[in-house]
């Protein structure tokens, strides 16, 4: 049997996420959906952070800078699995979408040229969701709408295909690295509950993810640089292959290129 090697990173799906995910994914040999938890009312997994509308000054730091756009479900309960939840089929918010990111960016300079298209081709295949499991496809749809622009192309796994996971959080991640044949657990800062001893008696490493972009030109001449939107607020503001230059390793740290025939 060949040792275990690559990066394994595990993330519940998001709707149109940030670019901090992205710079995950750009690690990653396998990206595990977790796609067999509980549904969060009030998380990020079917919902993202836009701008506020055209022309509304940004409120004062301790106030929200931006707006949520959130799928609809239909008869979610508290208890229901993430990957069992249907879309509303009766609400037209795929329209409402997209009139409301047109109407948000259309005069960003890379909107029409790097975003719409793949919007458009996206909510018209959202509109048709129906049913159980019709929110986690719609999910992955919309991960991996800028996949090949930002030059991505990871293997995609669901945990549910994995077998019954174990309940401890940091103890699952660790067994699903031995699952996968993955050497390296590389995680989102927001999870601060992880532990590195599991990690190690599987003989894997924890890495947290240490990212920062520069700020960018959203449109707002004298006003504040606002974190955390959605890969459609970056993509509309700026050239793709800046994006995926910003996404690239670093030339030192854990995920820098080795020499040829460099020693691990």
């Amino acid at each position: 049997m060949s040792e275990p090697s690559g990066v394994l990173v595990a993330e519940q799906p998001h709707y149109l996420p940030w670019l901090d995910f992205y710079e995950q994914v750009a690690r990653s040999d396998t990206l595990l959906v977790l796609d067999n938890v509980q549904w969060l009312r009030r998380g990020w997994q079917r919902r993202t952070r836009v701008a506020l509308p055209v022309g509304t000054p940004l409120p004062p730091p301790t106030e929200p800078a931006f707006q949520w756009l959130t799928i609809p479900l239909e008869g979610a309960h508290r208890d229901t699995r993430l990957g069992d939840l249907a879309v509303e089929p009766n609400q037209p918010w795929p329209r409402k979408h997209l009139a409301t990111l047109t109407t948000l960016y259309g005069r960003r300079p890379y909107f029409r040229a790097q975003v719409l298209p793949r919007l458009e081709a996206f909510y018209a295949e959202a509109a048709r969701e129906r049913g159980p499991g019709s929110l986690l496809r719609t999910l992955l749809a919309s991960q991996a709408l800028f996949h090949e622009p930002l030059g991505l192309s990871p293997r995609v796994v669901l945990a549910s295909t994995l077998g019954r996971p174990v309940e401890e959080k940091t103890e699952r991640l660790a067994a699903y690295c031995t699952r996968l044949g993955h050497d390296t657990y590389y995680s989102a800062v927001g999870s601060v509950y992880l532990k590195p001893g599991p990690f190690r008696d599987v003989g894997a490493r924890l890495l947290w993810q240490n990212f920062r972009y520069p700020p960018y030109d959203q449109g707002r001449p004298g006003e504040r640089f606002v974190l955390g939107l959605s890969i459609v607020d970056v993509l509309s503001n700026v050239p793709v292959d800046e994006v995926r230059a910003w996404l690239a390793p670093k030339p030192w740290g854990p995920f820098a290129a080795r020499a040829p025939g460099a020693s691990s």
